[in-house]
């Protein structure tokens, strides 16, 4: 994304006859269907969701974390101006407090991300040979993944490492070791962690079809065909309800990474609406939401749908798409969508 800015817990029935119940359902995110965890957990559907290093820390969003998602990647943690923000100084407290946070409710934990064009340390930004960069990119990815072996599950390897026309994006990486860095990252991560899975992660990718999609496609078949160790392929989804789901050409690029071998993870979901919020509106942005619920159930190589954060009281889209807003499931007040209910069902009718 662009910043600027597991055992299922027991069934539970909530009456909505009370506004006790109602109360209670905004702040866990339970409705009359049950938690999404529990939906998901039964549906065989990696739902997670991206946190705060400070949610964790709240009780009020910590509980709501536990009730509602089996999986959680750092938003910003694990990004390299966080982690590591001087070349010998590593900030380890808080990516250790996620992992550990994770290990006790039995949810999985994503590792995001070691090669990305932004959030990085000025040592970075101001590297100038490869004879600089190339230890030292390996020396990141090696550290962080042996002290998390075994525990982080998956990682994005690379982030939005192409342009929107398709071509390379002109990042320290590129300048300094050349168009190989995307294989030495990849092979220095299964050599830290054989056992964790592998991704490459980019937005504007999830079409077939289009300059992007396919020149993603591209990279990553190549990658493939010279043995680089990859598992699968990241679509972000950052999306606008305005403009409705190409469900076609979506399942039609799952299929082909498919093919390859790979699974596709949706890993940063939110659907952003033009303001003001009209009930129209609400309705585009529910059916799209549903569409990519449905594609992520329904698609043999899917099964992961990771939200980029669900309340729009915390949301970066705001501040990053001027005039957007209202993205995530739960309002600025944390109360839960009309949407909220309908993935609910989507969730629960899938078959897997």
């Amino acid at each position: 994304m662009k910043l600027v800015n597991a055992a299922r817990p027991a069934a539970a029935l909530f009456s909505v006859a009370t506004a006790v119940t109602v109360i209670f359902a905004s702040l866990t995110g339970c409705s009359a269907l049950g938690t999404v965890r529990q939906k998901a957990d039964h549906a065989g559907l990696t739902y997670g969701t991206a946190i705060q290093a400070g949610d964790i820390l709240d009780p009020d969003t910590k509980k709501f974390i536990v009730k509602n998602f089996n999986l959680i990647v750092p938003e910003n943690t694990m990004k390299w101006a966080n982690l590591r923000p001087t070349k010998k100084f590593w900030n380890w407290s808080d990516m250790d407090h996620m992992v550990e946070f994770a290990e006790q409710n039995r949810i999985a934990m994503k590792g995001h991300t070691f090669v990305w064009h932004q959030q990085n340390p000025p040592y970075v930004s101001g590297l100038q040979t490869r004879e600089e960069a190339l230890p030292l990119l390996i020396e990141q990815i090696t550290e962080v993944m042996k002290r998390y072996r075994g525990r982080i599950r998956e990682y994005d390897v690379a982030n939005e490492v192409l342009n929107e026309d398709g071509t390379l994006r002109n990042t320290v990486w590129l300048r300094t070791i050349g168009p190989e860095y995307i294989d030495v990252a990849f092979k220095a991560a299964r050599a830290a962690d054989p056992d964790a899975k592998l991704l490459l992660n980019d937005y504007s990718n999830e079409y077939a079809g289009t300059a992007k999609g396919d020149a993603f496609y591209e990279l990553v078949r190549g990658m493939v065909e010279r043995g680089i160790p990859i598992d699968g392929v990241g679509l972000q989804l950052h999306m606008i309800a305005e403009n409705p789901l190409r469900r076609d050409a979506l399942e039609e690029n799952i299929a082909r990474f498919n093919a390859l071998g790979l699974y596709v993870s949706f890993t940063e979901v939110d659907v952003r609406i033009l303001m003001p919020v009209t009930p129209e509106k609400e309705a585009e942005q529910t059916a799209f939401y549903e569409g990519l619920l449905e594609a992520a159930t329904g698609a043999e190589g899917a099964g992961s749908f990771i939200l980029w954060g669900w309340r729009d009281a915390k949301s970066w889209i705001p501040a990053t798409f001027a005039g957007y807003g209202s993205a995530h499931p739960f309002d600025v007040k944390g109360k839960q969508k009309p949407l909220y209910d309908a993935m609910v069902k989507v969730i629960s009718n899938a078959k897997r």
